[in-house]
């Protein structure tokens, strides 16, 4: 039995089988003829696929602030529903009850955070500056072990191989990936700059958003921007609307050649599923990559299930490329799977599939 596959969270397929159911502020400078012409070309895909964001993979180092940001929506102040009515197909206690929720006007990313935007910070230093992390965070970054999280708060905690270089990438950050999932085609496939940075801990999250002027959203922000449609004062069970469409985000079951087609495990360049963006104009809310989220999980008040895991734990929201409908809800929050901030994933090879998105 694959081992990968036996130790991925899948409370997913569960429900399936129950129900059968630019990043474009400014041009990118060029130091070189070679970085020239790969501009171009950058340029002549965004032309092809202006639905996506301007790659910036050839901005200098001392990428201007605005590139770090990239193209942010502002979501008004105001009050939104939040949480599960018991009326999605699935009614995990976490996710209960339904309730409103009141924010101030805010604003998120359009997309997720693109490796072309994290290649600016490695190459600025940010791995290399404590200025940047929280002071678990840097611990975390100069130490030598990894975790591995589980279901309902199991950690398996390993220590790096001997000789291990100093981190100062996340994992998975080579070009050319292959992903098992769970369990369905995973050829080789190369990440593009255009495509979401995956394999990040909260800590690595977390300092990217401090350098680039930012923070991470709380779970409400995240959950707002994802579902919440102003004019019908309805809060959508996925981005698009409360009925699935499997064509409308990066999962197990598009056919989208972005995200490798039905059944193929792999991420796509963000933007790639423009008619499943929420009422915000958000893309990508759901499947393509699970987002991190700056608060720690706690349970709702009024929940039948109370639990705090503040300073332990936190959730991450949307799903990602080889989810199906029951975790790619704009409500869900992981069915048990949780994780502390210095995790990419549930174990070794399988850390594929967490990025992030930015808010201020």
């Amino acid at each position: 039995m694959n081992t990968h596959f036996a130790i991925r969270p899948v409370p997913g397929l569960l429900f399936m089988a129950a129900v059968s159911g630019m990043i474009h502020a400014g041009e990118p400078v060029a130091k070189d003829a070679p970085s020239q012409k790969r501009i171009e070309e950058t340029r002549s895909q965004t032309a092809v696929a202006a639905a996506r964001p301007a790659s910036i993979s050839m901005a200098a180092p001392t990428t201007r602030p605005q590139d770090r940001l990239g193209e942010m929506i502002t979501i008004p102040a105001g009050k939104f529903v939040m949480g599960n009515n018991g009326h999605e197909g699935f009614d995990n206690p976490d996710e209960l009850p339904q309730h409103w929720v009141d924010l101030p006007a805010y604003q998120i990313g359009k997309y997720e955070v693109t490796r072309g935007q994290y290649r600016g910070f490695i190459e600025a230093g940010g791995y290399k500056d404590p200025r940047y992390w929280s002071a678990e965070g840097w611990k975390w970054k100069q130490g030598n072990t990894i975790d591995y999280a589980g279901m309902n708060g199991q950690v398996t905690r390993v220590t790096r191989a001997a000789g291990a270089l100093e981190r100062n990438e996340p994992e998975h950050w080579a070009v050319e990936q292959e992903w098992i999932g769970h369990g369905h085609e995973h050829p080789r496939f190369t990440q593009t700059d255009d495509h979401p940075v995956v394999g990040v801990t909260y800590y690595e999250a977390e300092a990217y958003c401090k350098w680039a002027g930012g923070r991470l959203p709380t779970e409400a922000e995240w959950e707002k921007a994802a579902r919440w449609d102003e004019k019908k004062q309805h809060g959508n069970v996925f981005p698009w609307g409360d009925t699935w469409d499997p064509e409308k985000c990066n999962n197990a079951d598009d056919h989208n050649p972005a995200g490798g087609g039905y059944r193929t495990n792999q991420s796509a360049p963000v933007g790639s599923y423009p008619k499943g963006a929420s009422p915000n104009g958000c893309m990508d809310m759901v499947g393509n990559a699970w987002e991190w989220v700056g608060d720690w999980a706690k349970s709702y008040a009024g929940s039948p299930k109370a639990f705090d895991h503040t300073g332990r734990f936190h959730f991450v929201k949307g799903g990602c490329w080889d989810d199906g409908p029951f975790s790619v809800r704009c409500g869900y929050r992981g069915g048990g799977w949780y994780l502390p901030p210095s995790s990419s994933g549930t174990g070794q090879g399988d850390s594929d599939y967490i990025g992030f998105r930015i808010a201020r």
